[in-house]
C-alpha cells in the first residue's frame, strides 16, 4: 500500500476509490435476497413466509460472526502496512479455521434443531414445514458463508474492494439462474439450494484469487493465543452490533405498542435508513482499510489526517443523502406502501429521517475509522450507551402515548450520542495510542 496522501484532495480520492466498489458489494447481498423473495412469492404465501422466517434466523449468524469480516479487514491492513506479510497470512489462516469449525458446528446444530428454533420463533403451523426445510438446506452452506466473510475481509485489508464486488456479482448471477431453475421442481428447498451453491462458488473463487496472491494459508493449526485474540475482537463487535440492534428493536417495539399505523410507518422509515446506510458504510470500509495500513506503518500523523478527512467526507455524504431524501419524500414512501394513513404518518417524520443523516453520515464513517485502529472496546461501550438511551426513551414515550415523530427523535438521540462520543474520541487522539510514537506530530493539510 502507498503512503497516506499529504493533501486533503488526495485523501478524499483514496477513500472514494475504495468506497465506491465497496458499496456495490454491500448492495449485492440484499439483491440476492430480493431475487429469492420474488421467486418464493410465486410459490405461495407459505413459501414466502417460510423464507422470511428463515432469513431472519440466518441474519443472526451474520450478526454474531461479522467479526470474521471486520476483524480480518483491520488486522490484514495493519500487518501489510507494517510490511509483515507472514503475520497477515497467519491471521487469515486463523480466521479461516475459526470460520470452518464454527460453520460446521452451526450447520449440525441447525440441521438437528431447526424444528425447535422455528417453534421458538412462534411460526404458525402453516409456515413451520417450509421454514424448517429452508433452514436445513441453508445450514449446509454456513461454512461457505463464514469463509466468504474471511475472504472479503482479506481482500479489503489488501485495499482491494473491486474483487469482492466482482465475486459478489458472480455469485448473484449464479444464485438468480439456479433459483429460477430449481424453484419449480423443488420449491423453497430449491431456492435455498441455489443460495448454497452460489455461496460455494463464491468461496472457490475467493480461494483461487487469494492463492494467486499468496494469501491462502497452508498450515493445519492455529495458535491458542491467535484464536483468543480473534474471539476477543468477536466479543466486542458482537456486543457493539447487538447493542445497536437492540436499540432499534426497542424503538420498533415501542412503535408496535403505539398502533398498527405507527408500526407500519416506522418500518418504512427504518428500511429507508438501512438502504441509505449502504453508501455510508462504503466510506467506512475505505477509512478502515487506509487507517489500518497507516497505523501498521506507524504513520500516526497520516492516520489522524485520514480520520479527519473521513469525518468531513462522511458529513458531506450525509448532507447529500439528506438532500436526496428530502427531494424524494413524495416518491420513496409510495414505493413501500399505498396505505393513506401510513403515508400520512410517514410524512410527519420524513424530514427528521432525512435531517438525521447529517449525523449518521459522520457516525457510520467514524465507525470505519475506529475499526481501522482496532478500537473495538470503545465502539462496544459507546454504542451500547447510545442504544440504551435512545431505546429507553422510546419505551418511555410508548408508555406515555406517543407519535411516530417522537419515536424518531429517540432514534436521532441514539445517533447523536454516538456522534458526540465518536467525534470526541477522534479529536482526543487516543484512538491511535496503540501504535502512536511519542513524537507523533500534527496532521498534515
Amino acid at each position: 500500500m502507498t503512503d497516506v496522501p499529504t493533501t486533503r484532495a488526495g485523501r478524499v480520492r483514496a477513500l472514494v476509490a475504495l468506497a465506491v466498489p465497496a458499496v456495490g458489494a454491500l448492495v449485492a447481498d440484499p439483491l440476492m435476497g430480493l431475487v429469492d423473495t420474488a421467486v418464493a412469492g410465486r410459490l405461495g404465501a407459505a413459501a414466502l413466509g417460510g423464507l422470511g422466517l428463515g432469513v431472519a434466523a440466518l441474519t443472526t449468524v451474520s450478526w454474531v460472526f461479522n467479526f470474521l469480516l471486520l476483524g480480518t479487514t483491520s488486522t490484514v491492513a495493519r500487518s501489510v502496512g507494517a510490511g509483515d506479510r507472514a503475520a497477515a497470512v497467519a491471521r487469515v489462516g486463523t480466521a479461516a479455521r475459526v470460520a470452518v469449525v464454527a460453520g460446521l458446528v452451526l450447520a449440525v446444530l441447525l440441521l438437528v434443531a431447526a424444528p425447535v428454533l422455528v417453534a421458538v420463533l412462534g411460526a404458525v403451523d402453516g409456515l413451520r414445514a417450509t421454514a424448517v426445510t429452508y433452514l436445513r438446506v441453508r445450514a449446509v452452506g454456513l461454512p461457505f458463508l463464514l469463509l466468504t466473510y474471511v475472504g472479503y475481509g482479506t481482500l479489503r485489508g489488501l485495499a482491494d474492494t473491486r474483487t469482492p464486488l466482482l465475486v459478489a456479482v458472480g455469485a448473484n448471477l449464479v444464485n438468480a439462474a439456479l433459483t429460477v431453475a430449481l424453484a419449480g421442481p423443488f420449491g423453497l428447498a430449491g431456492v435455498a439450494a441455489a443460495t448454497v451453491v452460489a455461496e460455494a462458488v463464491g468461496v472457490v473463487a475467493l480461494g483461487v484469487l487469494l492463492a494467486r496472491r499468496g494469501f491462502l494459508p497452508r498450515g493445519v493449526g492455529a495458535g491458542a493465543a491467535a484464536v483468543r485474540e480473534l474471539l476477543a475482537v468477536g466479543r466486542d463487535l458482537f456486543l457493539r452490533t447487538g447493542g445497536l440492534l437492540l436499540g432499534f428493536l426497542a424503538v420498533a417495539a415501542a412503535a408496535a405498542r403505539t398502533g398498527e399505523v405507527v408500526a407500519a410507518a416506522h418500518q418504512v422509515l427504518h428500511q429507508t435508513l438501512l438502504l441509505a446506510a449502504f453508501t455510508l458504510d462504503g466510506l467506512a470500509v475505505g477509512a478502515q482499510v487506509l487507517i489500518g495500513a497507516a497505523l501498521g506503518r506507524g504513520d500516526v500523523t497520516g492516520a489522524r489526517a485520514l480520520g479527519r478527512t473521513a469525518a468531513g467526507l462522511g458529513l458531506a455524504a450525509g448532507a447529500a443523502t439528506t438532500g436526496v431524501l428530502l427531494a424524494l419524500g413524495g416518491v420513496v414512501p409510495r414505493l413501500l406502501t399505498d396505505d393513506p394513513a401510513v403515508l400520512a404518518a410517514v410524512a410527519t417524520a420524513w424530514w427528521l429521517l432525512a435531517a438525521g443523516h447529517l449525523i449518521t453520515g459522520v457516525v457510520f464513517t467514524l465507525d470505519g475509522v475506529l475499526m481501522g485502529s482496532e478500537d473495538y472496546a470503545f465502539l462496544r461501550t459507546s454504542t451500547i450507551a447510545a442504544a440504551a438511551l435512545g431505546g429507553g426513551l422510546a419505551q418511555v414515550l410508548a408508555v406515555r402515548g406517543t407519535t411516530l415523530l417522537a419515536l424518531w427523535w429517540a432514534v436521532t438521540l441514539m445517533m447523536a450520542v454516538r456522534g458526540v462520543l465518536t467525534v470526541a474520541r477522534l479529536a482526543g487522539g487516543r484512538w491511535t495510542d496503540a501504535v502512536a510514537p511519542a513524537s507523533a506530530g500534527p496532521p498534515p493539510g
